[in-house]
C-alpha cells in the first residue's frame, strides 16, 4: 500500500506538535496529535505500506526548519525504508496538466491563493502519477482536489491513538 503524505501530517510525524490540526470533517480540533501519528506509523510498518513524500512537501516541510536541521531530517527519511521521496516528474507534469482549467483558478475564493492551489495540484498529480493509494492530508483545498480525482483521502482523525494505560499505585506492605 502507498500513502502519499501532505506537510501537515509529515510534520506530526517528523517534529510533533502539540495542536494546531483539526478533524477535516467536523472540524473539531484533535487530541493526541503525537499519539495519533505513532499510531499511524505502527499502523503503516505493520502493514508493510510506504509512505510517499512528494518534493513539494518536502520542500514546505524544510520552509519551516531552522537549515542546521535539514540533514538530520533527510537522514531520518532516508534511512528508513517505509518513507520514498518522489519527484514531480514528466508524468506528474502531463496528469498536472490534466487538472481543471484556468477558468477554475479565476473563480478562487479569496482565502486561497492561486500558487497555494498551484502546488495541491502538484501533490495531487503526483499522487495520480504515482498510483498512491491514499492521501493523507488535512489541507481541505488538497483534500477537495484529491476527491474529485477519486482518491482516497484520509486524515489523522481516521487513526484512534493507543489507549492510555492507568498506571495504578503500588500498595508495598
Amino acid at each position: 500500500m502507498r500513502l502519499l503524505l501532505d506537510n501537515n501530517i509529515l510534520i506530526q510525524i517528523l517534529a510533533p506538535t502539540v495542536t494546531g490540526l483539526s478533524d477535516p470533517e467536523t472540524k473539531a480540533e484533535l487530541d493526541r496529535l503525537s499519539d495519533r501519528a505513532a499510531a499511524f506509523v505502527n499502523q503503516v510498518e505493520s502493514q508493510n505500506a510506504v509512505m510517499v513524500i512528494p518534493t513539494p512537501v518536502l520542500a514546505e516541510f524544510l520552509i519551516g526548519v531552522e537549515v542546521e536541521k535539514y540533514q538530520g531530517y533527510l537522514d531520518a527519511i532516508n534511512s528508513n525504508a517505509c518513507f520514498q521521496l518522489v519527484d514531480f516528474d514528466t508524468a506528474a507534469a502531463i496528469e498536472c496538466a490534466q487538472l481543471p482549467s484556468r477558468q477554475e483558478l479565476a473563480q478562487l475564493s479569496p482565502e486561497q491563493s492561486a500558487s497555494k492551489l498551484k502546488f495541491d495540484r502538484q501533490i495531487v498529480s503526483i499522487a495520480l502519477a504515482d498510483m498512491v493509494d491514499e492521501v493523507w492530508s488535512h489541507d481541505d483545498s488538497l483534500r477537495k482536489i484529491a476527491l474529485s480525482k477519486g482518491l482516497v483521502v484520509k486524515s489523522l482523525a481516521d487513526v484512534e491513538p493507543q489507549p492510555v494505560q492507568m498506571a495504578f499505585p503500588s500498595y508495598d506492605t
